[in-house]
């Protein structure tokens, strides 16, 4: 055999040990994170805002808190037992059982992983399971029940759901899937969209509640600002059967650990100018139905996301008070005929009635006034940006 097939061989030989090593070493580290990830049950995913979130293995309460630590995101895993609270100003996502939950600000917890509890004391939370379906079981013990008191509330939580715990009472909104609250020996089910209250008395109350939002938009947008008026948003979704109105709420994260804007609407839509807002850059969006009648908020849309880009160099123009103009106030008896033209993007309030405004900003509205005489007309007007606009006019009512 010549010297260059010896060589040849060797080369051959070092190659082929060279990727069998290389194959061991990736099959022996994937085994190792796989081992990991299996023994890791609870991992903190993401923080948000501008406090902390703090943590130990003992009870955490305000003499203590200077003991405890702040979560570090690069500390996902938690091997061992922890209380978690967050502070008014802080959310945080974390994994568990194949379900992400959304923890508050202002909120409690525990997590033992030998017995595999997760344990709420206080505070709101979300969830939303990934194997829709699959069993998962959380407990709920608030901090002022001793040990002479009943067992903590198991839950078996649906596929999807919100749960505020006060000293006061439980809240539990079931959003999809089926639900369990069990205390003592009683078991309550929730279907989809159903709402339960348990009161420090006892009592347990489950109700229905209005379906979420459907067809949302903008669902995803990229806002370039370059004029006044590019930074204003146009709202809408499908409406809900049996809603009289609509809660909008707008956050700088996902976490929705800052809510920067909250506003009820009575139509299924709403204009906004984002250019209020726009030292954020980034939004989320969400719009619950909402019922007059109960007093209680329905499940809440889908997450919409919005992005602002540039800058409007002449801000003043942009932000500046709404324009009115009454064109017409017949009266006809007790009847009163108005009509007249606003900016197209702005909300219209006659009286505390919100009115309609069309497409071109134009109105109109009609007041029948059960007092004859000199009747008060109130016109309030909210841009965009959230800048009002007010007029008052009379009108005298007569006998026919």
């Amino acid at each position: 055999m010549s010297m260059n097939k010896i060589r040849i061989i060797f080369v051959v030989m070092v190659f082929i040990i060279l990727i069998v090593s290389v194959m061991m070493f990736n099959t022996s580290k994937s085994s190792v994170n796989l081992k990991i990830d299996k023994i890791s049950e609870f991992m903190i995913t993401q923080v948000s805002g501008n406090g902390k979130v703090y943590f130990d293995k003992n009870p955490i309460d305000s003499e203590r808190l200077s003991l405890a630590k702040s979560v570090d995101i690069k500390r996902m895993q938690y091997l061992d037992e922890i209380y978690l609270m967050t502070d008014r100003h802080t959310s945080f996502q974390f994994y568990c059982f194949d379900t992400s939950f959304t923890v508050l600000p202002d909120s409690y917890m525990y997590y033992q992983p030998i017995s595999k509890e997760v344990l709420f004391y206080r505070g709101k939370f979300y969830w939303n399971k990934e194997l829709k379906g699959k069993k998962v079981e959380i407990s709920i013990k608030r901090e002022e029940e001793t040990l002479d008191e009943p067992a903590p509330q198991i839950i078996t939580l649906s596929d999807a759901g919100r749960l505020h715990i006060t000293r006061d009472w439980i809240k539990v909104w079931n959003y999809s899937g089926n639900l369990k609250f069990n205390y003592g020996s009683e078991t309550y089910n929730l279907v989809d969209n159903n709402y339960l209250l348990y009161k420090n008395d006892q009592s347990i109350k489950t109700s229905q509640i209005l379906h979420s939002p459907e067809f949302i938009s903008p669902e995803t947008k990229v806002i370039s600002q370059n004029e006044p008026g590019d930074s204003v948003v146009k709202f809408n979704w499908k409406p809900v059967k049996g809603a009289q109105r609509y809660i909008l709420r707008l956050y700088s994260s996902l976490l929705m650990e800052d809510t920067l804007y909250e506003k009820e609407v009575v139509s299924n839509r709403l204009n906004m100018d984002l250019l209020q807002f726009e030292d954020f850059g980034e939004f989320y969006w969400q719009v619950s139905a909402y019922d007059l009648d109960n007093n209680r908020e329905g499940a809440p849309s889908e997450m919409g996301y919005l992005k602002l880009v540039g800058a409007i160099l002449n801000k003043d123009k942009a932000l500046k008070p709404p324009g009115l103009v009454i064109k017409t106030l017949d009266v006809n008896g007790n009847l009163v005929l108005i009509e007249g033209e606003t900016d197209k993007n702005a909300q219209l309030f006659i009286n505390d009635v919100p009115i309609n405004v069309n497409m071109d900003g134009t109105f109109i509205h009609t007041i029948n006034f059960e007092k004859i005489g000199r009747n008060r007309i109130f016109f309030k007007v909210i841009s965009a940006s959230g800048i009002e606009t007010t007029v008052e006019k009379y009108a005298n009512t007569y006998d026919e």
